[in-house]
């Protein structure tokens, strides 16, 4: 009887083993047709869901498949992770390996652009940019372990150094009249890109910079933190519709959709 069970327990743990390995290389494939596909500079990541993963090939249906592309290249040195899930995913034809032609009939997709607080300081010319999502001020504790990354679109915390409205000094200029200073700015999507809008000099309690700026000087402080983004690419060719703060990174997501997709249309026209 112990002969047997080890047996069976012997043939489980290669069936495991197999099936990972399997899935693992599945993974890598499609991660380098994705690559190939959209001249990503670095391989994305990709991961597959679902147990047994050979079952899933055979039957041509994918539990969900994940995709993170980080690094992506969204022009002038300024970079973004683009993150994608597919869930329902049916493979139309082919071989179980997914290449860069497999067509996937896919019942939702979701898309997002998250983009760190350097790389949003490029976009604005605020070479030192750092963003903070500050704690609900009504919330004991709040903004401690047990709230995870905190996110919103309203009363983001934007520190860095900006120009003083001073005689020719105008836009981001090596002016000699320049001050670091923090902002509360909100989020939002119009038409599809990312506004920032800085409504005031923030003086809550979350980590920022005190500054005295004159009142006068306001209207020109909070006009060099204040922008609309050019429109950004997302997987798939979705639109964005929302956006929020993750801890220090501003994150755009796009309208969920159902798709047929191939690789090719991870990142067009890139």
């Amino acid at each position: 009887m112990r002969k047997l069970l080890a047996g069976v327990l012997i043939v489980l743990c290669v069936a495991t083993v197999t099936d990972f390995s399997v899935a693992a290389y599945a993974e890598y494939r499609y991660s380098r047709a994705l690559q190939a596909a959209s001249d990503l500079d670095f391989d994305p990541e990709v991961t597959i869901t679902g147990f047994p993963f050979i079952a899933q090939a055979a039957g041509d249906d994918y539990e969900q498949i994940g995709i993170t592309a980080r690094g992506t290249d969204l022009g002038n040195g300024r970079r973004g992770d683009l993150r994608s899930r597919l869930s329902g995913v049916h493979r139309v034809g082919g071989d179980w390996v997914i290449t860069e032609s497999t067509q996937l009939r896919v019942d939702q997709v979701t898309g997002s652009l998250k983009i760190d607080s350097v790389n949003l300081g490029r976009f604005l010319g605020i070479e030192d940019l750092t963003v903070t999502t500050p704690a609900p001020e009504n919330k004991a504790g709040g903004g401690g372990p047990g709230d995870g990354i905190l996110s919103s679109d309203r009363g983001l915390v934007l520190t860095g150094t900006v120009n003083l409205p001073k005689p020719g000094n105008t836009g981001h200029t090596d002016a000699p009249e320049r001050e670091k200073v923090s902002v509360s700015a909100d989020l939002s999507v119009r038409d599809g890109a990312l506004r920032i809008d800085a409504t005031s000099l923030y003086s809550g309690s979350a980590d920022h910079v005190e500054s005295d700026v004159a009142d006068a000087d306001l209207p020109f402080v909070l006009a060099q933190f204040s922008q609309t983004l050019p429109v950004l690419p997302l997987p798939w060719s979705l639109r964005a519709v929302s956006a929020a703060s993750q801890g220090s990174d501003v994150v755009l997501d796009g309208e969920p959709r159902p798709l047929v997709v191939t690789a090719r249309d991870f990142l067009p026209g890139s």
